[in-house]
């Protein structure tokens, strides 16, 4: 599994888990580097895994696996699909972690609108095979140029069969009943703005568990990391050890 690894291997870790296409998803976060040691995994499917195709429960065993091997718990941050496969991360293997930040999880999901983000995110795949687009993407996030290169490139590589993975993925309230028993602090986080089953499943999450509790942001949407960095980053800070 490739990875990306920012910051010095003895400072306390911090993993991120990214959204589906964008790597560099946390790219306002890795100025944090001076403090912690991040790790970025390319989540199977995107990036540098471009040319495999994504499958949740394999994914998940794999990140498991990268982490066990660094003899720490860690900070688990995860964005969008990345949050998604965090919730079922710290369900399954909770002994791995001290602390979690989930954003804008999808976790009650019905055929319906399963098949409604099918729709969307085919067509968003089409929009991304465009490098201008990429580019204009990267920029906004805050990248330098040589990464918007290789997001564009890795773009280029994205499978459909990776998008209908990611978007009907299985990772449920129903298909992780371990979470009500994870025993360490969570913040579950959505925008505003956001589609009503993401927040309705921040809710849920605090709801399930006494150790989570949510935030919902207001003027947010589906952009919490790279838009409200600053007080997305501070709250990292005050979390992470």
């Amino acid at each position: 599994m490739k990875i990306i690894e920012l910051g010095k291997e003895h400072n306390s870790t911090i993993v991120m888990l990214h959204g589906a296409n964008f790597v560099h998803s946390f790219g306002r976060q890795y100025s944090l580097a001076d403090r912690f040691h991040i790790i970025i995994p390319h989540i199977m499917g995107f990036g540098e895994e471009a040319d495999r195709v994504f499958d949740a429960e394999i994914c998940t065993n794999e990140i498991a696996d990268s982490i066990s091997e660094l003899d720490q718990k860690v900070l688990l941050v995860g964005f969008s699909l990345g949050a998604q496969l965090a919730f079922k991360l710290i369900s399954e293997h909770s002994e791995l972690f001290y602390s979690a930040i989930i954003v804008s999880p999808w976790l009650n999901k019905t055929a319906v609108s399963i098949k409604k983000a099918l729709k969307i995110n085919e067509k968003q795949l089409l929009s991304l095979k465009k490098k201008w687009l990429c580019n204009c993407i990267g920029f906004m996030n805050g990248l330098p140029r040589e990464a918007r290169r290789e997001f564009i490139g890795w773009m280029q590589k994205v499978k459909a069969e990776t998008i209908h993975n990611s978007v009907d993925n299985g990772i449920t309230f129903e298909s992780e009943p371990q979470f009500v028993n994870v025993p360490f602090p969570i913040i579950a986080l959505a925008g505003e703005k956001e589609q009503k089953e993401i927040i309705d499943s921040v809710k849920k999450m605090a709801e399930m568990n006494p150790y989570c509790r949510y935030e919902i942001w207001k003027k947010a949407a589906h952009n919490i990391p790279p838009v409200f960095a600053k007080a997305f980053n501070a709250l990292i800070l005050n979390i992470a050890r």
